[in-house]
């Protein structure tokens, strides 16, 4: 799936499930591919790992208990599912915040979508002006509607299947 991102993507290492050992095999041959396409490489929740795989940095969802801004240097991505968790975000200045889900998705059947209007207000009350990506269900038939809001972009993962 890696050959098949765009240039400017960023692989979001997210594979929570697998044991510790596993999980940084998998993140190894992952950053590998994505450093040979140029791609920016985030790891999920987990600090240790990104310094052990020299990923770009690392992304939390509001659900975690601790986010921690780190090194400056690095990457700091955040996914936001309410207005009230993207101002807590907001705070910490994360250098992309994903507001999720904004359509229904696959992989969180269930969850409470946000919708357009939601991803709008939320845009437009952007006070310090950072970059706002769209997570959640995004498709072809979907995309447009994205498009006319002026966020950065969108997250996906069956996207690019």
């Amino acid at each position: 799936m890696v050959a098949k991102l765009p240039k400017n993507a960023v692989v979001i290492i997210r594979e929570y499930d697998l044991p510790k050992e596993e999980r940084e095999i998998f993140a190894t041959r992952i950053a590998k591919l994505a450093r040979a396409r140029g791609l920016k490489i985030l790891v999920g929740k987990d600090s240790t790992l990104a310094r052990k795989i020299k990923a770009d940095g690392v992304h939390f969802s509001d659900f975690d208990l601790v986010i921690r801004r780190g090194d400056k240097k690095n990457l700091l991505s955040i996914s936001c599912h309410s207005y009230k968790s993207f101002l807590r975000a907001e705070r910490l200045k994360p250098d992309l915040i994903f507001i999720s889900p904004i359509f229904p998705t696959a992989s969180h059947t269930g969850a409470k979508v946000l919708g357009l209007r939601y991803l709008a207000k939320i845009a437009v009350k952007n006070r310090k002006r950072l970059p706002i990506y769209a997570l959640g269900g995004v498709n072809f038939q979907n995309l447009k509607s994205l498009a006319k809001l002026g966020i950065a972009g969108f997250g996906a993962i069956n996207f690019f299947k």
